[in-house]
């Protein structure tokens, strides 16, 4: 049977609570920073002023985090009544998207606080999430094959990711997988907002009963991610392996689409930006709001290198880790994959050396020229290459 969670509009307010707090204090530090230095000008005389002030304005900014505290609390109340326990927000487009991003930034904060809005990991079918017991996954999977290849999506997205047609119009990674491979996809959901290792040691414990409690006996079992699923994946194996999971035995191929195995620039960029911010007292505020981006995003710094697990597995020999086969996309922007610009940018997002891991076999690295990050999944030639490396 399909899970049904509970309206996740029930926690609206404390994850209200969370955002104000993240955008109001950098622009509230930002002023008393601002304000003191003025002041501090004026000298002795400015002090009764000062006093005044700060009274004041500290009283503006409390009076706008109670606003929105309960401008949050009414709207999940009124929406919370309005929409049934089987209609929650992760079952809807537009709701599971804002939960996706919302996640991506804060989602090992609102992990931590418990809200309902903190993504949970899960298989999904239909939009919703499916039990792991044998009936709930007879009843998904009615013409489930041995073959088990579990999608695995990028930085707040959703698994819907999967399920775009290509560029031309041809059929989705998951379509095609459904009506040609003698494959099942399994689309998976998780909070994008925690660090890749966690993520992917509750990954491979999840896959561990899926593959226990498959409708056919011992499924073989491929895992694809795309960006951030791509570290995902990587995770949840090494975590099988080190563990000495059934499934993990058995695996079949992982490909990981445009992954950021050693870091992408972009969070590099944003690291050292907050580190010059620090610099100045003006703009301390400014490093700290974005040094409360959540592990998730903190992770895609260096990549696969946060998850220690995947260190430990690659010591295993080959015959106890089954030798499970790797493939690896990457693209550039320049037409000619070895143009020194495309080399320097890669897709936009991650560079061909961090996305192919730096030393892999040929054969097992597909780069693509005029090709651009969030492009890569809606490509045919992507999806044509998937189904190669999944059926060779």
């Amino acid at each position: 049977m399909a899970i049904i969670p509970d309206n996740e509009l029930r926690d609206l307010p404390d994850a209200t609570a969370l955002v104000v707090e993240r955008v109001v204090a950098p622009v509230e530090g930002m002023h008393s920073v601002i304000s003191g230095r003025a002041f501090k000008y004026v000298g002795p005389p400015g002090a009764a002023v000062r006093a005044v002030h700060d009274t004041a304005v500290g009283g503006v900014y409390a009076a706008i985090r109670r606003t929105a505290l309960l401008l949050g609390a009414g709207a999940g109340a009124l929406l919370a009544r309005r929409l049934p326990a089987t209609d929650p927000v992760s079952g809807s487009h537009t709701g599971s998207g804002v939960q996706a991003a919302l996640n991506a930034v804060w989602g090992d904060e609102l992990a931590a606080r418990g809200s309902a809005l903190a993504v949970s990991l899960s298989v999904r079918v239909d939009d919703g999430a499916v039990d792991l017991d044998p009936p709930a996954l007879a009843a998904a999977y009615p013409e489930a094959s041995d073959h088990v290849v579990v999608l695995l999506h990028g930085l707040g997205q959703t698994e819907r990711c999967w399920q775009s047609s290509s560029d031309n119009g041809a059929r989705s990674v998951h379509a095609r997988l459904t009506a040609e491979a003698g494959t099942t996809p399994v689309l998976v959901r998780y909070n994008s907002g925690r660090s890749v290792a966690d993520t992917g040691a509750e990954l491979a414990d999840l896959i561990a009963a899926l593959s226990e409690n498959w409708p056919v006996a011992h499924p073989r079992v491929s895992i694809v991610g795309y960006s951030m699923g791509g570290l995902v994946a990587r995770s949840a194996y090494a975590t099988g392996v080190s563990s000495g999971s059934v499934w993990a035995r058995r695996a079949g191929d992982l490909i990981t689409i445009g992954a950021p195995h050693h870091g992408s620039p972009i969070a590099s960029g944003v690291r050292l930006g907050s580190r010059a911010l620090r610099i100045a007292r003006t703009s301390r505020p400014l490093s700290d709001f974005l040094e409360t981006a959540s592990a998730g995003i903190r992770d895609l710094e260096h990549g696969a290198a946060v998850a220690r697990v995947w260190e430990d597995a690659s010591a295993i020999p080959p015959g106890d880790s089954a030798g499970i086969r790797q493939h690896f996309v990457a693209a550039v922007v320049t037409g000619e994959p070895a143009h020194p610009f495309g080399v320097l940018v890669g897709d936009l997002v991650v560079r061909v050396s961090s996305a192919s891991g730096h030393t892999l076999a040929p054969d097992n690295v597909h780069v693509l020229g005029s090709r651009r990050h969030f492009d890569l999944l809606s490509d045919s030639e992507v999806v044509g290459q998937i189904m190669e490396w999944l059926t060779g």
